[in-house]
């Protein structure tokens, strides 16, 4: 019994490596990652062209704000029904229990695409994380749908869930609660040059060793889809690389530049940890 139970635990050791391997994105969907603010008209276009027009089917997720009165009167719609999307539906709980309901599980098989709107990202993880809400979330990406998300909905879609807490006291050792993990072993913060926070993740690593942080201000998203993160939008995102540090603290003796800076049109290869089209260097 002792030597069946010893080679069980191979074989299941042996298949959980296999399913991850260190892998940050898995899916055959795509993740448009926006760092708050106003949100220009080309990104929801992308998210548009991406699921194959403004008539398909789309879930909107405003359980991050805490403004139930703006969800009632249909609030958090407008962004989308202003723009011409006319398919849309609202998945919205506060109980967890009831993030199960088979009403909610079918609105979200027929999707093909999701929004998680702005607020604070620890109420979209407390009711819906570990749910069969979150399971079809990944089956959609699955299926080639894509995940849009602005602010806290941006945050969500990682696996280290920065917050309020961390910033106001860095020096001190913080649990951080685990996000949705679209992105596999990242962490990702939002508002960032323009609340000069371009610095907040690098202790949230340093805690963290193996995760990737990404950073993206306003007006601006990260788009992953497969090994590739791309920049959309007006300002920049920014990649702390923790094999990046490694290299650093090997030929200088320490870490000089934390993080890299990408704009618009450059590539980051999620695998390889390298940067395509940069215009500093191309």
């Amino acid at each position: 019994m002792k030597l069946l139970s010893v080679i069980l635990a191979l074989v299941i050791s042996v298949t959980l490596q296999s399913q991850d391997n260190g892998t940050l994105f898995l899916p055959k969907g795509k993740l448009i990652i926006i760092g708050g603010g106003d949100i220009p008209d080309t990104l929801f276009n992308l998210f548009a062209s991406s699921i194959g027009g403004k008539d398909q089917p789309i879930v909107v997720i405003p359980t991050a704000t805490s403004d139930d009165a703006y969800i009632q009167e249909g609030g958090h719609l407008k962004k989308f029904s202003t723009r011409g999307f006319s398919n849309l539906h609202t998945i919205h709980t506060r109980d967890k229990k009831k993030a199960d309901d088979p009403a909610l599980i079918a609105l979200m098989r027929k999707a093909k695409g999701l929004y998680f709107g702005g607020g604070d990202q620890d109420l979209i993880a407390q009711v819906y994380a570990n749910t069969q809400l979150h399971r079809e979330m990944f089956a959609l990406l699955e299926r080639g749908g894509v995940i849009m998300g602005t602010s806290a909905g941006a945050t969500i879609m990682g696996s280290v869930l920065i917050g309020g807490d961390h910033r106001e006291t860095p020096h001190l050792k913080t649990s951080f609660a685990v996000g949705l993990s679209f992105l596999k072993h990242t962490a990702i913060d939002q508002h960032v040059l323009v609340r000069n926070r371009q610095f907040d993740l690098i202790p949230v690593l340093e805690a963290h060793p193996g995760v990737l942080g990404i950073a993206i201000d306003e007006s601006t998203a990260a788009v992953v889809t497969g090994n590739s993160l791309s920049v959309a939008g007006k300002s920049y995102v920014m990649v702390h690389d923790q094999n990046d540090w490694k290299t650093q603290l090997s030929d200088w003796k320490r870490v000089y530049r934390p993080f890299r800076m990408m704009q618009e049109g450059m590539v980051y290869d999620l695998k390889t940890g390298k940067l395509k089209n940069n215009p500093l260097i191309d």
